[in-house]
């Protein structure tokens, strides 16, 4: 697997898709973030990466142009292979008091996916999210080898 710069996988980490706005409003529910993470690997492996970016925050926007986001997830998903099937195999929340560390302050989440591939491969998705005022949103995918 070829290696990401590290600006893309953090902000990967970071861009926000609409159609994976959840109504539970308080990050409580674990089972709303892995039907959320199922969702955003639909939608990245039908490759609408483009509509992961327009619904996206403007901190992603100002961060990545819509064609470079594209790109970069596409090139992250082809790493992966078919998918025979996915199974969530983590939940981590994660809340940043300010923007000392160039992350916009708030509640964030990071959905781990043990993926088997059809050539019987394990592979590892993580999609992350963002707490915001219309629910939680997709905020990157990093695909990877090893957990």
């Amino acid at each position: 697997m070829k290696p990401f710069p590290l600006h893309f996988l953090a902000a990967c980490t970071l861009a926000v898709a609409s159609s994976c706005a959840l109504a539970q409003q308080d990050g409580s529910s674990a089972d709303e973030l892995v039907q959320a993470g199922l969702a955003s690997l639909k939608q990245i492996d039908e490759g609408r990466a483009g509509e992961i970016w327009d619904g996206a925050s403007a901190f992603i926007k100002t961060r990545f142009p819509r064609a470079d986001f594209v790109a970069n997830t596409q090139r992250a998903r082809q790493t992966v292979g078919v998918v025979a099937r996915r199974d969530w195999a983590g939940i981590t929340r994660i809340r940043y008091p300010d923007d000392s560390t160039g992350i916009p302050a708030g509640l964030y989440a990071n959905v781990d996916f043990a993926t088997r591939l059809t050539n019987d491969k394990t592979v590892f998705e993580k999609v992350s999210f963002r707490l915001e005022p219309q629910g939680w949103r997709l905020t990157g995918y990093v695909p990877r080898e090893n957990q």
